[in-house]
Order: C-alpha cells, then structure tokens, then sequence
C-alpha cells in the first residue's frame, strides 16, 4: 500500500506559529549560555536546533542540554499557536477519500501541542504513526523523520510521497528520496516553492486526491 507523509501546519491547519519571535528568544537563550549569537544568524528555527543539536558536545555541553533548552521554547511557540491553528477547509473529507494509502504525520511540531490538538480536530485516528519534534534527532529539512516513517511501514520510496507546504518539506523529501507535493499559502512564498520544481503542487488540501490520481500516484 502507498504511503503519505503530511506536514502538519500550514498543511493540515492554517499556518499561525511565531517564527521570527521563537527565533529571537532560541538566540538570546543561547547567548546566555555562551554561544555567539552571530553563528546563529540568518538561520530559521529548524536550521538552529539542528546546528545546535550538532554542535553542543563540540562546544563542551552535555548532549541534549542545549536542545532542550531550545525544544522547551518552541514547546512554548506550539501552544501558543494551538490557539489559533484552524483546520484547512475539506480536511476531514479529504483524509476520508485517502483511506486507500497509508497516512502518517511527520511534523516539526512537538508532541505536547500534536497531543492537545489531533483530538479537538478529529484527527487522533487518522494517521497510522506520528512522528513529532520530540521523535527525532534533527528536524526537517533533515530526512530523519520521514525515513523513520517510512521504515516502520517497510514502503520502497517509489511508493511515498510527501505532502507538505514548505521548502523544509520539500528538501526533507529529496533528501529522503520520495516524492513530494507541494500545498501552496502556507509558510514559503509560492515562487520560492515553484523555483524548486516539486512533484505536485495544490492550491489546497482538497484537490489532492484528485491530483494523486492526475499524478498517477
């Protein structure tokens, strides 16, 4: 059976988390710890939690303690979030017309807020496996995630594609070697997306079974 992956914000639900403001408190946390926060400059959240995730030990931290630091603020950022996340029109209608793929969820988001919020969206049934923030190392772009997805259900890659609304997804599904669809309006402008050429491209969740069938997917 085929596998979709789906991104959670900006995918399923309307796009509300604080990017710039998780950015500027992750920076002055670790600039309280030592670190200069010019090496942190310029990257977005994801790029700094696996920067730092990479690089604490060889900085003289215990592993894992300046990613927690980092993980409890973004932790903070979900449920902040959570109280704005609206689910996208048709998307309980549209996993229903999936029923013949496997589903799963592979998000950067932790599983505190994946906890409170699949409930009170209907979606706590939905997805065969969830794999949140606090189920990997890395984050997207790095392919972790979609790799342990796509490993618990023993799928040939051929077989896979995930389905998300940024170039974090994007680069996460080439570099996991599956194909990726691309729901344009969610947190990457639509040219930067379009420029990086991804399999399928929607304008919204519920045209996609009709274009996985287009698609021959």
């Amino acid at each position: 059976m085929k596998l979709i992956t789906f991104d959670f914000e900006g995918t399923l639900v309307n796009f509300q988390w604080n990017l710039d403001g998780a950015v500027t408190e992750v920076i002055a946390a670790m600039s309280r710890e030592g670190i200069d926060p010019a090496v942190l400059q310029g990257m977005n959240y994801a790029a700094i939690y696996n920067y730092v995730e990479e690089k604490e030990q060889e900085w003289g931290f215990a592993n894992g303690y300046l990613v927690s630091i980092i993980a409890g603020i973004y932790d903070k950022y979900d449920l902040d979030a959570t109280s704005r996340w609206l689910p996208v029109d048709g998307l309980a209608g549209t996993l229903h017309r999936l029923e013949g793929y496997r589903l799963a969820l592979v998000s950067n988001i932790g599983r505190i807020s994946l906890a409170k919020v699949l409930p009170k969206f209907g979606l706590d049934q939905s997805f065969s496996i969830t794999v949140s923030r606090n189920d990997v190392n890395v984050l997207k772009p790095d392919p972790e995630g979609l790799l342990q997805a796509i490993t618990t259900f023993g799928t040939a890659k051929d077989e896979v594609i995930h389905i998300g609304d940024s170039l974090s997804d994007l680069y996460a599904a080439r570099k996991a070697g599956v194909k990726v669809g691309i729901i344009l309006g969610g947190e990457n402008k639509p040219e930067v997306l379009l420029r990086e050429e991804p399999d399928l491209v929607i304008d919204k969740l519920s045209s996609l079974p009709d274009a996985l069938t287009k698609f021959g997917f």
